[in-house]
């Protein structure tokens, strides 16, 4: 079985995700923003061998504590091409803006759009899905979709920053996330999970074409 935890951490509400193959216990661990020291006493107790450490995209509550998770598991640090140089520049983290400057590791392996990540005996696509940062990504096995800042329920990731595209973010939902089959269960990047078939229905921003 494929398994998703999901913890509502730091200042802003921000979903970290591990998921994890219950055959092979093996996991891997989306977006370390927060809490990471109880979390990786919650992986040790579950005896649990994350793979990887992967950020969805770049934005300062979804890599604040990357460092932490790296460096306790000394395992490869994953993004998107698009949004590498985030990591390490407070300014295109936004994390300036909070007065306190978040600095990243470098990332370890880039990711890109159709390839697949591993988790045990399962195996997540990725779709690049840019709207909301250039490199943000999803994350789908069937049934699943980690979909970071794209979409939430009943509504879509923020398009006011500098590098984001209303227009870009609207075709990716279409063409990328609404085409899944309609049971998929979206766990967002903020807020509670949801369907494709809900956010189809009733997203009052990106409606199906």
């Amino acid at each position: 079985m494929l398994n998703i935890e999901t913890w509502e951490v730091g200042s802003f509400a921000m979903n970290t995700i591990i998921a994890w193959c219950s055959e092979t216990r093996e996991a891997i661990w989306f977006d370390p923003g927060g809490e990471s020291e109880y979390l990786l006493k919650w992986i040790a107790s579950r005896e649990l061998k994350v793979t990887r450490i992967v950020n969805t995209h770049g934005h300062v509550d979804h890599i604040a504590e990357n460092a932490v998770a790296r460096d306790a598991l000394g395992v490869p640090l994953c993004i998107h091409s698009l949004d590498r140089a985030k990591l390490a520049d407070p300014a295109l983290n936004l994390s300036i803006w909070t007065g306190s400057p978040v600095v990243s590791p470098d990332a370890d392996e880039l990711l890109e759009e159709g390839q697949t990540l591993r988790c045990g005996e399962y195996e997540f696509l990725l779709y690049h899905v840019p709207g909301h940062s250039p490199g943000s990504l999803v994350f789908y096995s069937p049934g699943i979709l980690i979909a970071g800042d794209t979409v939430f329920h009943e509504s879509v990731g923020r398009t006011d920053f500098p590098d984001s595209s209303e227009l870009d973010l609207h075709n990716a939902i279409r063409r990328k996330i609404y085409t899944l089959p309609e049971e998929t269960v979206i766990y967002p990047g903020h807020g509670e999970p949801t369907s494709v078939g809900h956010e189809r229905l009733h997203n009052p921003f990106v409606r199906a074409l």
